[in-house]
């Protein structure tokens, strides 16, 4: 491809970011959001996710060296509120169960990820003991997506051959999201989950 079809691409692709975060803005309150709102940013992140030839798994690929994914910034607001990433993966990359303390939107664009949702069966403590148990799961591909609270906790599990390419929209940027929480069910414990340090902008 030609670099005059590039920029115009990369133009395109600029613009229809810009539209959406407009959009939704009219959706994210500036205190408690609601699930019937997420919903909302959800049914016009699809919208977004089916312009497939602004992104995909060859103009977001799996850096060299980042292992099973790579994630990409594509917009946040200046105090770092809505914040629009890609994340791609290869078959293999997985995540432990986490919550955000923000809220956050997840569709499919290519391939498929599956999320399972987990629930306490004991709270976390002080001592960083925590127990959880799953109680369901859905798989995220093209054409749906899920919701998530601020204190939802779920897991991500890339299964197949094909690269996987989602939109990750989130309350706050992850990298100002300091107190994440990363479970481990077999030890009944949790600890803090830092951000990605390799963040493509």
């Amino acid at each position: 491809m030609q670099n005059t079809d590039l920029k115009t691409i990369a133009a395109q692709r600029k613009s229809e970011i810009k539209r959406y975060i407009d959009d939704v803005k009219q959706f994210i309150p500036p205190e408690t959001i609601t699930g019937d709102m997420l919903n909302s940013i959800k049914q016009r992140l699809l919208l977004l996710a089916t312009h497939k030839n602004l992104f995909n798994a060859e103009t977001f690929p799996v850096r060299e060296g980042d292992g099973t994914s790579s994630l990409y910034l594509l917009s946040e607001e200046s105090d770092h509120t809505s914040a629009l990433y890609v994340v791609s993966e290869l078959k293999g990359n997985m995540s432990p169960p986490h919550n955000h303390t923000t809220w956050a939107v997840i569709v499919g664009i290519e391939g498929e990820e599956i999320n399972k949702f987990y629930k306490f069966s004991s709270p976390p403590n002080d001592n960083g003991k925590a127990k959880i148990q799953e109680y369901a799961s859905t798989t995220v591909a093209a054409g749906n997506g899920i919701t998530l609270m601020p204190d939802d906790i779920h897991s991500i599990h890339c299964l197949t051959e094909s690269p996987t390419v989602n939109f990750h929209f989130y309350g706050k940027s992850i990298e100002h999201l300091p107190n994440r929480k990363a479970f481990n069910m077999q030890l009944g414990t949790y600890k803090t989950f830092p951000a990605n340090p390799h963040i493509y902008k």
